[in-house]
């Protein structure tokens, strides 16, 4: 199986590798474009009305990852009290099906609409088809990027915030990871930036920090192989995200349901260099150069 280049910051393995390096050879591409979103922490994907219950779910699930494609950090399962909440409808439109999505944002207020279509079937869609999801997912993604677009080469602020210390971080513990990934995660990165030269500071200093931000999704088993993404999100103490960090491979089924040992600390020191290449681009937007 060959291996793909991302434009992402990260070089997305599929398979290359055996265990326990998966992740080993990701490697950030320099000065990578950098999209944002607005003051917020995630993009939460509600089940899509308009499907099937189980379609739904897959939709957003499609959807979810499609965004995440886009540097932005989004899913259908994790959300907080900063998440946007983007709620779509699905319909029969001409020879595809078309989705009305609206983007809310933690109070409740509509703040943008956009919409989707790819010449699928409703029916498809239900019978969970790969290719009829991925079609409207991506368009989907591509009409919801537009909406939380952002122009990374605009000056910082100069309010609150603009004194922040950009070699200071904390990281926040991985959340969805099998075994004991949340903990082996969070401490191989926490060694891996502090290797970096990093001052990684305790939890409760967040929000007084940037944050980094790892998230883990592993797909059901086919053929005895689970298709993992894991995504390190670069924060402001405010929750603007500056940028991402993605890394993906599939492993041998329940592979990493124990005990993540090295397959852990191959993840952070690949992952490391594209959170510290983000670092160098926000402190540049921040200096104006």
């Amino acid at each position: 199986m060959r291996c793909l280049l991302g434009a992402a910051l990260a070089l997305l393995l599929l398979g290359c590798q055996p265990l326990p390096h998966p992740f080993e050879d990701d490697r950030p591409a320099p000065r990578a474009p950098i999209m944002t979103l607005p003051d917020t922490d995630t993009v939460l994907v509600s089940p899509i009305a308009g499907l099937d219950p189980d379609a739904r779910q897959n939709l957003a699930h499609a959807t979810a990852e499609a965004l995440q494609a886009n540097d932005i950090l989004a899913s259908d399962t994790v959300g907080n009290r900063g998440s946007l909440n983007l709620l779509g409808t699905a319909s029969a439109y001409g020879r595809g099906v078309k989705v009305d999505w609206r983007l809310i944002d933690p109070s409740g207020k509509t703040v943008g609409t956009a919409t989707s279509g790819a010449g699928v079937s409703l029916d498809s869609l239900n019978r969970g088809d790969a290719a009829a999801l991925k079609a409207l997912a991506t368009d989907s993604a591509t009409a919801i990027a537009r909406l939380l677009g952002d122009d990374p080469s605009a000056p910082a602020p100069s309010g609150p915030g603009s004194s922040l210390n950009y070699r200071q971080v904390t990281v926040v513990p991985v959340t969805g990871a099998p075994g004991d990934g949340k903990q082996a995660l969070t401490a191989a990165m926490t060694s891996a930036l502090k290797r970096a030269r990093l001052t990684v500071m305790p939890g409760e200093h967040r929000g007084e920090t940037l944050s980094v931000v790892g998230t883990v999704s592993i797909d059901r088993p086919q053929n005895g192989q689970q298709h993992v993404a894991i995504t390190w999100a670069l924060l402001q103490p405010d929750g603007k995200q500056l940028g991402v960090v993605k890394q993906e491979n599939a492993v041998p089924q329940g592979s990493l349901d124990g005990r993540w040992g090295e397959v852990a600390n191959a993840v952070a020191q690949a992952a490391a260099p594209g959170i510290l290449a983000l670092i160098e681009k926000a402190e540049q937007v921040r200096s104006g150069g």
